[in-house]
């Protein structure tokens, strides 16, 4: 069969209407969501999908789906014309096609994997392998990640998986202001897959280290031997890779060598080490690849593709068992919930609470619109419990409110959604004097997330403060990940700095003596002043306190706890007692003491809450 009218480029950067196919003895039109059309023959598109075969049997079963034009049935697909043109390059005999951009290639290799193509799947895997290499820096590596997931690629997601973990270590510190490049969906699997891999990694190399190793340095007289019989600096190397599996990298294993030669130990001074054979550390790297591969490999199974998971939201709105509506007489229209239970309302009701339901049923029904028990429905995509919360509010009935502080965001995002102000003022009242759920603890995290995702500005704030308590790392969101957007944890992160700078400038105030620490003056154990046109001296002991708290908190990264206005109060009395033999200091806490310690932590706590969550305009590195 000819191919010579098939017109193929080894780029996209051609006008698209001179790179689709047009071929002389096509019998199938395949049209793209954009409207172009590429005329090809049925053989080459059988045996390269029977996805796309059945859809082709079907379409020329179908005389209604000929095209006028060219008299030949009709495949419309959801790709565009470029997708479809780079992915028939992989079928036909014909010059293959990839795409210039990295996203448009993830698409191509779903588009293929979604047709079950396997045969072109291998092609452009193989193609993209030849031209494309992995990348070297964080950034690119999350982005390509992030669109293996997008869409749904299994193997490209793995591979850079381990690209990330072999080149960075996985901490928010270490993302910084990266962590807006994907949702946290995506991130939590990426973490929990980094979890399994450094458990067996270590492992693994643990017998390694036992076993192996020893096999494969031979001939080391070394001063300073491990348990496994292996020098010690290689021994603990090797255990660091389990810890940091970044720290795989032949480079590492040269500073730590080096290191070792460097040593001022006396030990060292006379180690062989030095004169291991370029042979012996190259069979020592392939024995220790051997195993970093093999548990890399033992944990494919523990990273998922997002989109085969159920979504969070749904996870929450399933975990009530179903429920029976209220009765109310003489309504005149039903809402259906998500999960297809019916609530019988008043119209007049919902437009006096609502100005959305208002306009709505002020316009006249559709004559195709569904009727039940001779009312009109209108189906709503909030869930039977949320429904049922929200109109127990509207009507002269006990109130059902979520027992759960997350459905309680849910309801108060259906009350804003509904333009429903008296309902989620309400609904705010009942938390703030406790008759409903509030966020305890940890769960401030997800309440941060679901606020920010539904446009919740108090809840958003207070979540975010409450979070300033406790510990805010990968491990300690753990499933609560998966609900923020990136950007959203990026912005609790800047916020979280903020409120640490916050609190440095307020220790700050009191190091310098200024009021109200210039009560203390007058010790006779005082600090050498630190700028001699500065009078005012505080004690060595309060000197030494508020200095080491301050220096404590600029080097404290921003995923700890901001707790010193809690810690503070202990260190201080704890000070004082060491240097309880001075009168000076004793009788001013006797005085003023405790109304001092009382507006140290009224002031740091202030400085910590003063701040808004924000974007980050200057997202700097953490």
């Amino acid at each position: 069969m000819s191919t010579a009218s098939l017109v193929t480029a080894a780029t996209t950067d051609q006008p698209l209407a001179i790179l689709l196919f047009d071929h002389p003895g096509a019998d199938i039109i395949l049209r793209s969501r954009d409207c172009y059309h590429l005329r090809v023959p049925k053989i080459y598109i059988f045996n390269g999908s029977p996805i796309l075969g059945k859809l082709i049997q079907s379409a020329s079963s179908s005389p209604g789906d000929a095209n006028p034009e060219a008299s030949l049935p009709v495949v419309q697909l959801p790709e565009s014309g470029e997708i479809l043109h780079c992915l028939l390059t992989f079928i036909f005999p014909v010059t293959p096609l990839v795409p210039s951009t990295v996203e448009e290639i993830m698409e191509l290799l779903s588009v293929a994997q979604k047709y079950q193509m396997e045969a072109a799947l291998t092609h452009i895997r193989g193609c993209i392998a030849r031209q494309n290499s992995l990348p070297t820096r964080l950034e690119p590596a999350l982005r390509i990640y992030a669109l293996t997931q997008k869409y749904g690629l299994r193997p490209e997601a793995l591979q850079m998986a381990r690209a990330i973990f072999l080149k960075q270590s996985m901490t928010i510190e270490d993302f910084g202001n990266k962590l807006d490049i994907m949702p946290g969906a995506y991130l939590y699997e990426l973490w929990t897959y980094y979890e399994k891999v450094q458990a067996i990694l270590a492992s693994d190399l643990t017998e390694f280290r036992k076993s192996c190793a020893h096999g494969t340095i031979t001939g080391l007289h070394c001063k300073e031997l491990s348990s496994s019989k292996i020098p010690s600096w290689l021994d603990q190397y090797i255990e660091s890779i389990g810890k940091t599996p970044n720290l795989f990298d032949s480079a590492q294993l040269n500073i730590a060598m080096a290191r070792h030669f460097t040593s001022k130990d006396e030990d060292n001074l006379n180690c062989k080490c030095a004169s291991i054979s370029s042979q012996t550390i190259s069979d020592f790297w392939e024995a220790l690849a051997s195993v970093v591969d093999g548990s890399f490999e033992k944990a494919k199974s523990a990273l998922s593709l997002v989109r085969d998971q159920e979504d969070p939201q749904a996870q929450i709105d399933s975990a009530t068992s179903p429920l029976e509506p209220f009765d109310i007489s003489d309504t005149n229209l039903i809402i259906r919930s998500s999960d297809l239970v019916d609530f019988r309302v008043h119209k007049s009701i919902l437009a006096m609470a609502s100005p959305f339901f208002k306009d709505l049923l002020s316009l006249p029904q559709p004559s195709d619109g569904e009727i039940a028990d001779g009312h009109p429905v209108v189906q709503l995509s909030e869930s039977s419990e949320l429904l049922n919360g929200l109109i127990s509010i509207l009507y002269p009935v006990p109130t059902v409110m979520p027992k759960s502080y997350e459905k309680v965001l849910y309801l108060l995002a259906a009350c804003q959604k509904y333009d429903m102000a008296s309902a989620q003022s309400f609904i705010r009242a009942e938390v703030s004097r406790g008759a409903s759920p509030g966020p305890k603890d940890a769960e401030a995290f997800p309440a941060y997330a679901i606020a920010t995702a539904k446009e919740l500005i108090p809840e958003m704030e207070n979540a975010a403060r409450l979070t300033l308590d406790h510990p805010m790392t990968f491990k300690s969101l753990g499933e609560g990940l998966r609900l923020f957007e990136g950007w959203a944890l990026r912005d609790l992160v800047g916020y979280r700095r903020r409120c640490r700078d916050n609190l440095v400038t307020c220790l700050d105030l009191y190091h310098q003596a200024l009021v109200p620490s210039s009560c203390w003056v007058g010790c006779p154990e005082v600090m050498p002043m630190r700028d001699p046109r500065q009078n005012l001296v505080l004690p060595r002991w309060l000197n030494q306190l508020f200095s080491r708290n301050q220096n404590d908190l600029k080097l404290q990264k921003v995923t700890r706890p901001l707790d010193i206005h809690l810690r503070l109060p202990q260190e201080y009395f704890t000070a004082l007692k060491n240097h309880e033999t001075c009168s000076f200091c004793t009788r001013v806490h006797l005085r003023v003491g405790l109304h001092f310690y009382v507006e140290l932590v009224k002031k740091l706590a202030q400085a910590r809450n003063k701040e808004l969550v924000k974007p980050l305009n200057d997202a700097g590195s953490i």
